[in-house]
C-alpha cells in the first residue's frame, strides 16, 4: 500500500499570509519613498571616479554620469526653474 500523500493545496495559509504581507509592506514602502524631491545617487566610471545621477519626478528630467559641479548647476537650474 502506497502511503504517500501530496498536499492538494501548492501553498499553505501561513505561505499566502506572508506573500500578502510582503506585499503590503512593499506597497507602503513605495508610497513613503514617492517624494516630490530630485533623487541623488553616485556611480563610477571605469577608472573608478565618481560621477553623479539625478532624476527629478515633477519634471521627469534627469542627469547621469556628471561631476559635482554640473550636478550643482542641474539642481540649482531645477530649483530656479520651479
Amino acid at each position: 500500500m502506497n502511503t504517500s500523500y501530496w498536499p492538494i493545496h501548492g501553498f499553505s495559509p501561513r505561505h499566502r499570509l506572508a506573500t500578502q504581507l510582503k506585499a503590503a509592506w512593499e506597497t507602503l514602502l513605495t508610497h513613503l519613498d514617492a517624494t516630490t524631491e530630485p533623487k541623488v545617487w553616485k556611480s563610477a566610471d571605469a577608472a573608478g571616479q565618481t560621477l553623479w545621477n539625478a532624476y527629478d519626478p515633477i519634471t521627469q528630467m534627469a542627469i547621469d554620469h556628471a561631476s559635482a559641479d554640473e550636478l550643482r548647476t542641474w539642481l540649482e537650474e531645477l530649483h530656479y526653474r520651479n
